[in-house]
């Protein structure tokens, strides 16, 4: 986890261009990441970051916004309001485990 210096007001997921239309048999990371938080009933906004892009392939330097607010250019990337970053798919997907809402 990486802390931001300006934390969004609302928890925010980075994703590519795939983001929730990918199919569900290509299993794609971004994808996944917004199903863990939907089934979490976790209150988020959507920023489509990597248009284009869907694997990162080519995106090595071209991406310094996205290393400012992680660290890292690889989607997808969940920002939190207290300054945390959440990077990669399987970290997203357990905290959205962990976090689920109450009537979830």
């Amino acid at each position: 986890m990486r802390h931001l210096q300006h934390p969004p007001t609302k928890l925010t997921l980075y994703t590519c261009h795939v983001g929730r239309r990918g199919a569900s048999f290509l299993a794609h990371g971004c994808r996944r990441a917004h199903e863990a938080l939907d089934e979490a009933g976790v209150d988020y906004e959507s920023v489509i970051f990597g248009k284009g892009h869907p694997r990162g392939i080519g995106t090595a330097g071209k991406r310094p916004e996205l290393k400012r607010i992680s660290g890292q250019e690889m989607l997808p990337v969940l920002a939190l309001p207290d300054g945390t970053t959440v990077i990669r798919e399987a970290a997203i997907v357990a905290w959205a485990a962990e976090h689920q809402a109450p009537s979830h």
